[in-house]
């Protein structure tokens, strides 16, 4: 199951409660398409390794500082964590997978990316390459080795990117079938210590997904439909329904996205009956909220 970043989805509960920047609109419409593309690329990918014993780790993040110094050019204070959409081993090799939705045209040119008005667009081969260096010095700090291929992958199928190089590193989505297919193969030895490696290096908490840096106070409060982010309508006495997704809610199912929300908005905040009772304007009432968490169906 591949998850929305604690980031990506402070921006959709804000987006609802708050008004955000012009920058924070386009960073939530930016982390909307990566994601979007993302889980197609998990869609495609599923159908080449369900029954296999080919491994899929999405969203591996990992601090470099956790490396052997020696390991490192640089210090560690210097380094920031590394994240890779796609972590697959097959046919013995280690894949990852770095996933671009863009909706926009490129043009490649001596070693160079461009925008179709002849813009410089940034290189989106340095994020593969500081993945290959640095899970390289990872792999290097368990002593075991396997052969890696880092991958840029093209996901859109109705981008066109011109005088592009034919190269490993690079995937577009027309040819993203055919060569999948051919390195979609079972492994012959068993990676599961290799797994195990990686696993406990794994950051779930990154640094950079901190707290909300809002007030509580300055967000409107109410009960919000957590699918399409429409305000909820209080159906009687034990649900709600989402007037624009049809979608119907239980007061425990709203009680729990509320306490959700507020967990991944601030955790320095006194998630109490009373605070949950003004998170949600009081539409659902202290009473209510203690005599459920009496009853073992909360936790907060």
């Amino acid at each position: 199951m591949r998850e929305k970043t604690r980031r990506h989805q402070q921006l959709e509960i804000l987006n609802c409660r708050y008004k955000l920047s012009s920058y924070e609109k386009e960073e939530l419409k930016k982390l909307d398409t990566g994601y979007e593309g993302e889980l197609k690329f998990d869609s495609i990918i599923e159908s080449f390794i369900s029954g296999t014993n080919i491994i899929h780790m999405k969203d591996y993040s990992f601090d470099p500082g956790d490396i052997d110094v020696r390991l490192l050019t640089r210090s560690k204070d210097d380094v920031a964590h590394v994240q890779t959409d796609n972590l697959v081993i097959a046919k013995d090799f280690l894949y990852t997978f770095e996933i671009k939705n863009y909706s926009f045209d490129l043009n490649y040119t001596d070693g160079k990316w461009f925008f179709e008005n002849g813009s410089e667009f940034s290189d989106p081969l340095i994020q593969v390459v500081k993945q290959r260096d640095m899970l390289g010095k990872l792999l290097g700090s368990f002593r075991r080795r396997i052969k890696m291929y880092n991958v840029l992958v093209f996901i859109n199928e109705n981008q066109t990117i011109y005088n592009l190089p034919t190269s490993n590193e690079i995937i577009v989505r027309s040819n993203l079938i055919k060569k999948l297919s051919k390195a979609m193969v079972n492994n012959h030895y068993d990676h599961n210590g290799l797994v195990a490696d990686l696993e406990s290096r794994r950051l779930f908490d990154l640094k950079y997904q901190g707290d909300a840096v809002v007030d509580f106070h300055g967000l409107e409060k109410g009960v919000f439909c957590a699918g399409c982010g429409e305000r909820l309508a209080r159906l009687h006495r034990y649900k709600f329904k989402c007037n624009k997704c049809k979608s119907e809610f239980t007061v425990l199912n709203v009680l729990n996205q509320l306490i959700k929300e507020l967990n991944i908005l601030n955790r320095t905040w006194p998630v109490t009956p009373s605070f949950i009772q003004q998170y949600s304007d009081g539409e659902i009432s202290e009473y209510c909220i203690r005599s459920k968490k009496k009853k073992g169906l909360l936790k907060y």
